[in-house]
């Protein structure tokens, strides 16, 4: 036994390992073929002009998708990510040091895609190109790609791509086709794109069109990956290689397509080759392809990446594999994201005004992602896009990762990771990119329909240096092109391209769409992150004081920032308060090239008047500086008040499904005074319920906040509207008008969730009536809660008008109907239904619709349902409950007033007056009544004397006021309520 048990333990190990590697699936080609080169020459005028590029709007190539798989509920996280970057990086951005239109088109998207090589930058779109020098002179003028010539004449199907393969010094540029299916590649014949002619080549694609495909540069290959056969991409052609060696030569070249075993799709998906750049190419096999996996999807039990491996054989093409190599999640580093948005539709974000929404270009692994080689290490860094808020408000930010591998052929690890999204704006069509010092360069698109602060889809940048905090985007976002319209149509992008310059290794060059007036742009801009000088140093940031309660003696702490190559020491540096005497002192430490320290003088600044704004001003003063542009920093800082806090959210309950007698209230309390507080006094009520107090007992510091969960429940389990209000009761509070929020949520008898309102458009997408006005409604899962929305309908009149829009042409079968809920059963009712299956006659056109409510409705609060929808398909319009196959339902709430009856009907026949004695001295005052006019409560003593006099209004059913007599004598007072000529009075004592 002694000889038998290690020989077991040895074979028994060889099988553990052999079922391991089974477990990860492999597949051979599943199509093998090959293209002749024919070949073109160099361009002339004459060639050009023959075939001019399409200058008339058109709708290019719509994207393919299959089936959605995403299960509603499904899938993490359900809150805001700890991970997410919400402060943008402080060190400044340097302007663009070179940037241009290099498209004006109507083509719908322009597809934009360009490269820069040693001496030209090469740019194409659907479906042209043309060709510049790197100062932005046009040489090549806008020509259609069928006048590459060769397998591309008379062909214009688009969806271009253009590579600069700098370990041959050669150009790319590629368009399929469909006649017959194929893909079309144009190399160049030598380092010129505008003499040295080209080789083209048409491989077939087997009979499927290779939607939105994608190029990448590996030793062995050129590989594309396609949005291909998605249904079945596992088993299917989604990845094409192309036989490089021959290609660059002009000789016949064999194509071989694999799949992807073992991936989850939604539909539409696109996954990314690694792509080759620097100065050493990566050795011949195990080439990578990576796709990001959604636990929203069916089939997806946790967020991830996965990577899979090539490896071809072009001697003997049935000897290569693509083989699934790696899983890369939670407990290799990666954090659980959402990528989809709005079920996988491809109309996602709101523009500004009136505009369509747009395609947040979910489903992509964004172009490019780029492979380069370090001494001990290669990484490659890729990005899509996430959203960062989990509620049905959705907000693009765009994850991003660096991959790193010891060595060629080993297994990727998760260097870093972050999710950008600094801001309330969305941002989404990124390009990441990383230069030879490794610095990372990302561009992408702006948007934001804030009414206050509008912005049209916009270029911009940002970026971070090897060296900085890991996962943090550290450079300031930086400006490329503002736009100064909406995009006209849904389809944005299909996708941007960012890449280095060849030349160089150092400066990234980015191309994107924006819009102009009618027209859509393609912005080329150049930037560069390493640094421009030996010696450069600047202030970046006073770091102390900030604003909060503040002194007269307070420390000054500012961030230097070595922006050039040589380390530095015995820096000066000084600050100014508000213009005033210099301050100069020596920073002694030593400063590494593109770091940063902190510096704090010993000359303290006096900012001790309360409420006052303070400018500060820093500066260094290195001799020999080469760029005094970025010296100087100025910050203006408050001296808050000290004690200042409130509830600035209810986060939970929400509008639910049977809520049950036990729900959880939550509240975020936010600090906005100078100091921070500890045990802070919270309350909440439910609708004219008693009020429940309690105390927060952490620590807020300043300027920051919590989120609270009160200990006692909330029963919310009858059906209805309720009226949540919580606030902070801060003794020795200095602002209490920031204190309180209410929210309104409903217990539903049904939800009809699951309607398909983004196939067709079917739906609501713009609802108006009275004061409620909802713009650009986002599809969702078929359902949503605006009971927030409310707006008063007054019975005593006639005539209410409420207009609606939906985006689809499902003549005459598109109907709408509104339910008032006016006996608060929270049940809609046949007899509370008040339009009934109204045709909307066409897309994206308001209608309005009349009705009347009956006089002796209820008043007060109640739910509004609306709802739309393909009324030839499955569900039923007319039973509130019914999930529809195609449409929407939305929850709103109406205030039933009465103009005819006076204040004095209201007060003697249905208000009812309640002092109630709290806490610390604190009395609630609540007059429950529908009456909704501002009135005017004061508080007398026995003697006459007037203590207090304030104005209150109706929030959801009652005045409701705090009063606070802790200071006040022992005795008997007189509170009233009403307006000048008529109210009620009560009397109440404090002890």
């Amino acid at each position: 036994m002694t000889k038998i048990l290690p020989f077991l333990i040895l074979m028994l190990f060889l099988v553990s390992v052999q079922i391991s590697a089974q477990n990860r699936e492999i597949s051979g080609p599943v199509f093998i073929d090959s293209a002749q080169a024919i070949s073109t020459s160099s361009f002339s005028s004459k060639r050009l002009r023959m075939v001019p590029p399409v200058d008339e709007f058109k709708m290019y190539n719509p994207r393919n998708r299959g089936i959605n798989k995403v299960v509603p509920g499904k899938g993490l996280p359900t809150t805001k990510s700890p991970l997410t970057q919400v402060k943008m990086g402080k060190v400044p951005g340097k302007n663009p040091s070179i940037s241009f239109d290099a498209v004006s088109s109507r083509s719908t998207p322009t597809d934009p895609t360009g490269v820069a090589g040693p001496n030209h930058y090469l740019n194409a779109w659907n479906s042209a190109f043309s060709i510049f020098d790197k100062s932005g002179n046009q040489i090549v003028p806008p020509a259609s790609l069928a006048s590459l010539g060769g397998e591309f004449t008379n062909e214009t199907l688009g969806d271009p791509i253009v590579v600069y393969d700098e370990f041959a010094d050669r150009y790319l540029i590629s368009q399929f086709s469909d006649t017959p299916e194929s893909f079309l590649v144009a190399i160049s014949r030598g380092p010129d794109p505008t003499s040295d002619g080209w080789f083209t080549y048409r491989f077939s694609t087997n009979g499927a069109l290779p939607d939105y495909p994608k190029i990448s540069v590996w030793s062995d290959g050129y590989y594309v990956t396609t949005n291909k056969n998605t249904n079945t991409a596992s088993t299917s052609q989604v990845i094409y290689v192309f036989e490089r060696d021959k290609m660059l030569v002009g000789e016949t070249a064999k194509v071989m397509s694999f799949p992807l075993p073992g991936i989850n799709t939604n539909g539409f998906y696109s996954p990314a080759g690694f792509s080759a750049e620097g100065s050493e190419m990566p050795p011949r096999g195990n080439s990578p392809i990576i796709y990001f996996q959604d636990d929203a999807w069916a089939g997806v039990s946790e967020d991830h990446l996965k990577l899979w491996s090539v490896n071809v054989d072009w001697n003997t093409p049935d000897n290569s594999i693509i083989r699934q190599s790696q899983d890369l999640g939670a407990a290799n580093g990666v954090t659980p994201f959402t990528a989809t948005f709005d079920g996988g539709s491809f109309v996602n974000l709101s523009q500004p005004g009136d505009a369509l929404d747009i395609d947040v270009l979910q489903g992509a692994m964004m172009y490019m992602t780029h492979y380069r080689r370090f001494s001990g290490y290669n990484s490659a860094v890729m990005n899509f896009v996430v959203d960062v808020d989990p509620t049905s408000a959705e907000h693009a930010g765009i994850r991003w990762y660096e991959l790193r591998q010891e060595s060629g052929g080993g297994p990727w690890s998760v260097y870093q990771e972050g999710t950008y999204a600094p801001d309330k704006s969305d941002r989404f069509s990124g390009s990441i990119g990383m230069d030879k010092e490794g610095n990372i360069g990302l561009g992408y698109t702006v948007l934001d329909d804030s009414p206050a602060a509008p912005i049209f889809p916009s270029i911009r940048y940002t970026g971070r240096f090897a060296n900085d905090e890991l996962g943090k985007m550290t450079v300031q976002e930086t400006s490329i092109v503002e736009g100064t319209s909406p995009n006209p149509a849904s389809r944005y992008g299909d996708y941007a391209h960012l890449t280095v310059d060849a030349a160089d290794g150092l400066t990234f060059w980015h191309n994107a769409e924006y819009f102009s007036g009618i027209e859509r742009k393609n912005r080329v801009a150049a930037f560069k992150l390493s640094p421009d000088f030996g010696n450069d140093v600047g202030i970046i940031a006073v770091v102390d004081p900030f604003n909060s309660s503040l002194s007269s003696s307070e420390q000054v702490t500012v961030t230097i920032r070595n922006f050039g190559r040589n380390t530095q020491t015995n820096i000066p540096v000084t600050y100014t308060l508000d213009g005033g005497t210099e301050i100069t002192e020596t920073f002694t430490g030593t400063l590494a090239g593109t770091s940063s320290m902190n510096f704090t003088f010993s000359v303290p600044a006096n900012l001790g008047n309360v409420g006052q704004i303070y400018e500060i001003t820093a500066t260094t003063n290195l001799d020999g500086d080469q760029d005094n542009t970025n010296d100087s920093f100025t910050t203006e800082i408050k001296n808050l008040f000290p004690n200042d806090v409130g509830v600035t959210s209810i986060d939970a309950p929400s509008t639910g499904l049977k809520l049950s007698t036990a729900e959880d209230i939550t509240i975020t309390i936010e600090n906005f005074g100078g100091e921070a507080q500890t045990n802070v006094p919270v309350s909440y009520k439910v609708s004219n319920n008693t009020t429940v107090n309690e105390i927060y007992g952490g620590t807020i510091p300043v300027g920051e906040n919590v989120v609270y969960t009160f200990s006692q429940k909330a029963n919310l389990s009858s059906f209805g509207r309720y009226l949540i209000t919580a606030r902070t009761i801060l003794s020795s509070d200095n602002n209490p008008s920031n204190d309180e929020t209410s929210k309104s949520v409903a217990n539903l008898n049904c939800i009809p969730t699951g309607s398909d309102c983004a196939s067709f458009g079917d739906g609501i997408s713009y609802f108006e009536l009275g004061d409620i006005l909802n713009e650009r409604i986002p599809c969702g899962n078929g359902y949503a809660d605006y009971i927030g929305f409310s707006t008063n309908l007054d019975r005593s009149k006639s005539g209410f008008e409420v207009t609606v829009k939906t985006l689809t042409d499902a003549t005459p079968s598109e109907k709408f109907s509104l339910w008032i809920d006016l006996n608060d059963n929270g049940v809609f009712n046949d007899d509370e239904r008040f339009i009934t299956s109204q045709p909307i006659p066409r897309p994206n056109t308001p209608f309005s619709y009349n009705f009347d409510l009956p006089k002796n409705a209820a008043l007060g609060q109640h739910l509004m349902r609306v709802r739309a929808g393909d009324t030839d398909f499955g569900g039923e319009l007319d039973n509130p409950c019914s999930v529809m196959d195609y449409g929407t339902t939305h929850d709103y709430s109406v205030k039933v007033t009465d103009s005819s009856i006076s204040i004095k009907d209201f007060l003697l026949n249905d208000a009812d007056l309640e002092i109630t004695s709290q806490e610390n001295g604190v009395y609630n005052i609540f007059l429950e009544t529908d009456f909704d006019q501002t009135l005017r409560l004061t508080v007398h003593n026995i003697l006459g004397q007037k203590m207090l006099e304030n104005k209150v209004e109706n929030v959801g059913g009652g005045y409701s006021y705090d009063l606070d007599m802790s200071y006040a004598a022992t005795g008997v007072y007189l509170l009233r309520i009403g307006t000048r000529d008529f109210g009620l009075v009560k009397r109440f004592i404090v002890k």
